[in-house]
């Protein structure tokens, strides 16, 4: 069974997100909550439980990305997907960079809105694809992206990277699939030319990979 979080003040909303998940979804247990404090409540009553956590930025008690950053700091980001009313590319941008599985907005139609989630729950991440290119440039990355990105420079597995920064392997993978569409990557190695061209990531000499 496969634990969900929707974190939305609305009830009819929240109890829209449920129906429709539980209708696409198979052995997946829904939890629904209002508010910032109830929502890291519940995740710090067992952090390592939820399979995907789908937060409202503007719940109350939550101003700006103040929610999204205590979602960080508990190193749930890549199982986290935003989906909100907010329309706002420098909240997409940082969401992004912060390792977020996607950002999604309310005002998709029905079918597309559908489809985002449905990817979600499937570990593919997705953004709004109107963020220019060019804006790429201004990003920062976190501690532990540049670490991920640092394993793939010295050639390790995600395996590999996982155990070195004592995370899940899928855990691993959502970063890295989040790193590749933050830095407009096709590839891993791709993902590591374009950090260091934009000298995000040192361009050291490679390691041998861990055995």
């Amino acid at each position: 069974m496969k634990d969900i979080l929707v974190v939305e003040d609305h009830p009819l909303v929240a109890e829209a997100t449920a129906r429709l998940l539980e209708q696409r979804v198979a052995d997946i247990n829904v939890v629904t909550v209002g508010n910032a404090s109830d929502a890291l409540r519940v995740i710090d009553l067992s952090r390592g439980r939820w399979f995907r956590i789908l937060l409202d930025l503007t719940v109350p008690g939550a101003f700006g990305l103040s929610l999204a950053k205590q979602i960080v700091a508990r190193e749930l980001a890549p199982v986290c997907c935003v989906v909100s009313a907010c329309d706002r590319d420098d909240y997409v941008q940082q969401l992004r960079a912060w390792g977020f599985m996607g950002y999604v907005a309310k005002s998709l139609p029905v079918e597309a809105l559908t489809a985002r989630l449905a990817d979600v729950m499937r570990g593919i991440g997705t953004f709004p694809s109107t963020l220019p290119a060019a804006r790429v440039a201004g990003i920062r990355l976190t501690a532990r992206q540049i670490e991920t990105l640092e394993g793939v420079q010295r050639g390790m597995s995600s395996r590999q990277i996982a155990a070195q920064m004592h995370l899940a392997e899928g855990t691993v993978n959502n970063q890295m699939a989040a790193l590749m569409q933050l830095l407009h990557a096709e590839s891993r190695s791709h993902a590591v030319a374009k950090a260091i061209s934009l000298g995000l990531l040192d361009a050291a000499t490679t390691e041998s990979p861990v055995p």
